[in-house]
């Protein structure tokens, strides 16, 4: 099985971080969805809030391969995210993570690895 996997968890301060929160859930996911090599995108906010109370959300994007990762992270789309990352500064905490795909069982019954 050959594609990349990209992590995003994101907290937010439940008191002003609210139009973050609209950014965020607002298309934020469906623009990167859209780019090139993105082969799927899920966003979901998480039941327990962190140790200081805020917000969490996750994405999952599932890339063609570390290419297609690498050129989303080097094109316009996400360089055009840094204004709002400068906006909404001190309002979230952001953690990425990445890896290489070894298996996935989805909801056709179908198992790849």
């Amino acid at each position: 099985m050959s594609g990349l996997l990209y992590s995003v968890r994101v907290w937010v301060d439940p008191e002003r971080g609210e139009d973050y929160i609209a950014w965020l859930t607002g298309g934020h996911v469906a623009e990167i969805a859209g780019e090139p090599g993105v082969l799927w995108a899920h966003l979901a906010r998480l039941d327990e809030p962190d140790a200081d109370g805020w917000v969490g959300f996750r994405t999952l994007y599932g890339f063609e391969s570390r290419a297609a990762f690498d050129a989303y992270q080097n094109g316009d789309l996400y360089k055009s995210f840094a204004p709002a990352w400068q906006q909404y500064a001190g309002l979230f905490r952001i953690e990425r993570e990445t890896g290489p795909l070894l298996e996935s069982h989805g909801s056709d019954g179908k198992t790849e690895q």
